[in-house]
């Protein structure tokens, strides 16, 4: 290690973000000159964009809206240090040659200057800094060098651009722990007579999604695992991580939700939905035919009790559980002394592993961001809320 550098991850710049978070984040660059400053992914919510096409204007007007940042991250690549980014499954559009090109424009800097944009994750010593996401079904790639399009994005990814972005309902965006009974409360609460209508376009997505999944997407997940394979050893080369321990990487990576149907039925609690409409209709149909609708409301209510006993939220804290085994996989895969990730907008410090938390949504006081020196000791560090 001779250049100390900075980790930060999921500062989420979108149209509905706050100004202070840009603000902030140019403080942060601003305080560190001569630092590298690694952008580890989400840092713009492209997934905004209702269409694929639409990326490179919505990150346009992104970069328009926070002109410190802009003004910051220009000022520190022309003075010489280096500005990395590495695209997170919010922003996944950045590996795309027209979107990156698009921020060095925006930034106006020399077409030599050091700013670089790595796909999946880039190393710095012993150091592995990546997003994460691959290691969280409902948001990984089929593979992280391949681009994806609308028909093959991860399963979260494709509710924020169909459902979140659609309707409006930016409430739910960062909501990923949100069971279907606390989803409709809160909707209900929020939105009022809008609520039916949101929860109707919400099941018309969540429908297309479950048909889309699995078996329809077959031809372009073949095609995008061909086309991530051929790129692997131009990217053991750049990373200096060997291409058969790529490969042990991702072999070892959670299969994608959208990949199978039923994981994704399952994800979007439809047999539950389904058991209650189960329960509720037998119930009403008591008086008709006691004996049959008896039976069937005792399965139905069995099935939802089960189902909920056994795992009350699907999704709940098992991002974190999940990216904190793939950090020890990379330690054991890679010989990396630590490991540091984003994504699941929870700080954690353990042992050879540091997530960033979320830039954007700090749980406690202050932005949470990773510092590392000279000497390649990393530190969670923060900095004050503008």
């Amino acid at each position: 290690m001779t250049r100390p550098f900075v980790v930060v991850s999921d500062m989420h710049l979108g149209a509905e973000t706050s100004a202070r978070v840009g603000r902030d984040l140019a403080r942060l660059v601003d305080a560190h000159p001569g630092h590298e400053i690694i952008l580890a992914g989400d840092a713009f919510d492209l997934s905004y964009a209702l269409r694929h096409d639409a990326q490179a204007a919505l990150l346009s007007s992104l970069l328009e809206r926070t002109p410190e940042l802009v003004a910051a991250l220009h000022r520190h690549v022309a003075s010489g240090a280096t500005l990395t980014v590495l695209p997170g499954n919010h922003d996944a559009a950045l590996g795309d040659e027209d979107v990156a090109g698009l921020l060095r424009e925006r930034l106006d800097v020399a077409s030599d200057a050091p700013v670089s944009v790595s796909p999946w994750f880039v190393r710095r010593g012993d150091l592995h800094i990546e997003h994460g996401h691959v290691y969280d079904p409902d948001n990984a790639p089929v593979h992280p060098l391949a681009e994806w399009n609308e028909k093959s994005e991860p399963l979260g990814i494709a509710l924020t651009r169909r459902f979140v972005a659609a309707t409006g309902a930016s409430d739910f965006s960062h909501a990923q722990d949100a069971t279907p009974v606390r989803a409709l409360s809160r909707a209900f609460r929020l939105y009022g007579l809008r609520a039916p209508g949101m929860i109707a376009s919400y099941f018309k997505t969540a429908i297309e999604l479950c048909l889309e999944a699995g078996p329809s997407l077959s031809s372009r997940a073949s095609e995008e695992l061909s086309i991530g394979s051929a790129r692997l050893q131009d990217f053991a080369d750049r990373s200096g991580v060997p291409g058969v321990t790529l490969s042990t990487l991702l072999a070892g990576a959670p299969r994608p939700t959208h990949l199978s149907r039923r994981d994704t039925f399952l994800r979007l609690y439809f047999d539950r939905v389904f058991a209650s409409l189960v329960l509720a209709g037998s119930l009403t149909a008591i008086p008709r035919r006691p004996a049959a609708s008896s039976i069937m409301a005792l399965a139905s209510f069995a099935y939802l009790a089960g189902s909920v006993l056994r795992s009350h939220d699907r999704y709940g804290d098992l991002p974190n559980e999940r990216l904190r085994l793939g950090a020890s996989r990379v330690r054991a895969a890679t010989g990396a002394r630590v490991v540091v990730f984003g994504h699941t907008h929870h700080v954690m410090v353990d042992d050879g592993y540091f997530n960033t938390g979320s830039f954007a949504f700090p749980r406690d006081l202050g932005r949470p961001y990773v510092h590392v020196d000279e000497h390649g000791a990393p530190e969670l560090r923060r900095i004050p809320a503008g």
